[in-house]
């Protein structure tokens, strides 16, 4: 075979075109990429791509195996298959103390005792981990079985697209004929009109009772432009005579220019209130006559009330 005719021009490795363009930026190398590059476009990626994998914490239990599986005739770790593999010799030569026919012995009867101890050990947590398991699937068990015999909820019912009734039936049926085969119908019809009269009745009553209320309130609302001038006037006074509060000490000012609400006193704190709802407290016997005479009054303005069947109006409103 003739050798090959040797190229004109030498071979050169591939460089890429992005990468051999000199640009007058300041842009990293990274960012100069053409359309065709995946990071053409800037997305935003989150700082954590991939979850990293779950560390090994030491000290875990590896997949136990079954080591109660392969005993022949008997039950692996059973009392019976522990005394045949943990037997005794019959026949075991006394050693020298010391010598390491002894060590052989004692060494010996700590592998029987390990077996014996770990089959045990095991066998009961083998129990009790399928005892916690029968308990936990016969509880899922219930509950699933409980959920699915429980019984429909009414607004499940009510919403349903479906009510699940046998209209052939219903369209069959003599609805006269089902009627008269009903004896407590017609009982059943007098208990329902009796209970739909009272709760008309009772709305009515209540209807009326608002009505009376808001009569004898409506004496004192403010309807007119005459009498909103006239509460403005009681409550803050007119130009010429502006209320002031009365200031016998002088602390807040003195007669006209007293121009705090507290030159009344100090207000009510919560001991005064508990004192005079209980009675108790340092208050004079005409006090708490006083205050017995209102609370009277308030009784008697309920019984009054209770006879007329209606509202009354409190203090002078009452009397008129």
């Amino acid at each position: 075979m003739p050798p090959r005719t040797p190229l004109s021009t030498p071979l050169r490795a591939w460089r890429c075109p992005q990468c051999t363009v000199r640009t007058f930026s300041s842009t990293t190398r990274t960012q100069q990429v053409g359309p065709e590059h995946p990071r053409y476009i800037n997305i935003p990626e989150p700082p954590q791509q991939t979850l990293p994998d779950r560390k090994f914490i030491k000290g875990r239990l590896p997949v136990p195996r079954d080591v109660f599986a392969g005993g022949v005739g008997k039950e692996k770790a059973s009392d019976e298959w522990l005394e045949s593999h943990t037997r005794t010799p019959k026949k075991e030569a006394q050693a020298q103390e010391g010598s390491r026919e002894e060590w052989k012995h004692k060494m010996s009867d700590m592998r029987r005792r390990n077996l014996r101890e770990g089959l045990a050990s095991l066998r009961v947590r083998k129990t009790r981990v399928e005892r916690r398991m029968r308990e936990t699937a016969e509880k899922n068990q219930a509950e699933r079985e409980e959920l699915l015999n429980r019984p429909e909820r009414e607004d499940e019912r009510l919403t349903a697209p479906s009510h699940g009734l046998d209209l052939d039936y219903l369209y069959n049926i003599d609805l006269a004929d089902h009627a008269k085969n009903d004896p407590t119908r017609d009982a059943r019809l007098a208990h329902k009109t009796a209970k739909v009269a009272s709760h008309a009745n009772q709305k009515q009553s209540e209807r009326l009772d608002s009505l009376h209320t808001l009569y004898l309130n409506a004496r004192s609302f403010i309807v007119t432009p005459a009498q909103l001038d006239a509460a403005v006037d009681e409550a803050f006074g007119t130009a010429e005579n502006p209320v002031t509060f009365g200031d016998a000490s002088g602390m807040y000012g003195s007669g006209e220019n007293a121009a705090s609400v507290w030159a009344y006193g100090r207000p009510e704190r919560v001991q005064d209130m508990l004192n005079s709802a209980n009675r108790q407290g340092s208050r004079s016997a005409m006090e708490g006559a006083g205050g017995y005479a209102g609370v009277n009054q308030e009784r008697m303005r309920r019984l009054a009330e209770g006879l007329t069947g209606g509202k009354m109006g409190d203090g002078d409103d009452a009397r008129r």
